[in-house]
């Protein structure tokens, strides 16, 4: 396997709606808020028309991997019901593989129901549900030692039972020749975890993804350079995204890449655009691409990715990525 995912298994149900809406229910625009069940039924039930795929930020850039030509697979927790079943067939379709064991009553699958206003921002309430219960047990540490990379969800650092599964996975890519990779989720994430992240790049992880904000809150007055091997850290790459000016490679040898985005043909919403970026930079490495090209495979995935509604990859992406990006 090239790329395997673990992380939260989320259906994201999106709908169209304006600032107006947003306000009436209290949510920052362009943020994400948890929200229990009785929240997510009433914001779900007042929707209108939806559109729903398999979701979370890791899952979507596994199905990006996958759509590019990367033998992926993915391990999250969804429940016996329906959104459960609408996950597993919609991540399947991309050629992902997903054979975790769903869980049985409740919780109910997790969802995130994103609010898309016109100017193509997105406001997210989650509900976590089933996602909570993926454990230890869920991961198979032969899958993760013959992979190349196995790519862990910040967000798994909330619960104590997901970060023994990171611990897991963790020991089997230790094991064996096979990397872990990180995303940062967030800076709220982040803030509220700084210390383990910090421990997890000093010892644990080889490749780390996130946006300026995340890495400036992992990071604080300290520079990029003391999360690489050989300054004090254990990365190979750390991999940041500047959102419209682009994203920067640093890595441990010294190099640092410089890589433009690749403007939109039109901005329909930027749900995953981070996420496909990540799908399509790992896709690129693992098929022992220079980092320049993989960046680029990156900005040219999300670019396709934010010109429709929904992070999930666009018909023909490996195609519409070729196209631009000699190599793929």
């Amino acid at each position: 396997m090239d790329v395997l995912g673990i992380g939260n298994a989320i259906v994201d149900v999106l709908f169209r709606t304006d600032d107006d809406t947003i306000s009436e229910h209290g949510l920052p625009k362009g943020g994400m808020t948890l929200i229990d069940e009785a929240q997510a039924e009433k914001l779900y039930g007042g929707a209108g028309d939806t559109t729903e795929r398999s979701g979370g930020s890791v899952a979507n850039a596994v199905a990006i991997a996958s759509a590019l030509g990367a033998e992926a697979g993915y391990v999250g927790k969804v429940s016996d019901d329906r959104l459960g079943t609408s996950f597993t067939e919609s991540i399947r379709s991309h050629g992902v593989d997903f054979t975790t064991p769903a869980l049985s009553g409740s919780p109910a699958t997790a969802r995130c129901l994103i609010m898309v206003t016109p100017d193509g921002e997105r406001t997210m309430s989650t509900f976590l549900g089933a996602c909570t219960a993926l454990g230890p047990d869920d991961v198979d540490q032969d899958v993760v030692a013959g992979s190349k990379v196995s790519l862990i969800e910040g967000y798994l650092a909330d619960t104590e039972h997901a970060r023994r599964t990171i611990g897991k996975v963790v020991d089997a890519a230790a094991k064996s020749e096979a990397r872990v990779g990180l995303t940062l989720s967030d800076a709220m994430c982040v803030e509220r975890h700084r210390e383990y992240f910090r421990e997890l790049t000093r010892e644990n992880v080889e490749i780390l993804i996130a946006d300026e904000d995340e890495v400036a809150a992992l990071l604080g007055d300290e520079p990029i350079s003391s999360l690489l091997r050989g300054n004090g850290g254990n990365c190979e790459l750390v991999v940041v995204t500047h959102g419209a000016k682009g994203s920067t490679v640093h890595a441990a040898d010294g190099t640092v890449e410089e890589i433009g985005v690749r403007e939109a043909d039109e901005l329909v919403d930027t749900t995953g655009a981070g996420d496909a970026y990540a799908g399509g930079f790992l896709y690129g490495w693992t098929r022992g691409l220079d980092l320049a090209t993989c960046g680029r495979i990156g900005a040219v995935a999300a670019s396709h990715v934010v010109a429709q509604l929904g992070a999930q990859p666009p018909e023909g992406l490996h195609d519409l990525v070729a196209a631009e990006v000699p190599g793929v």
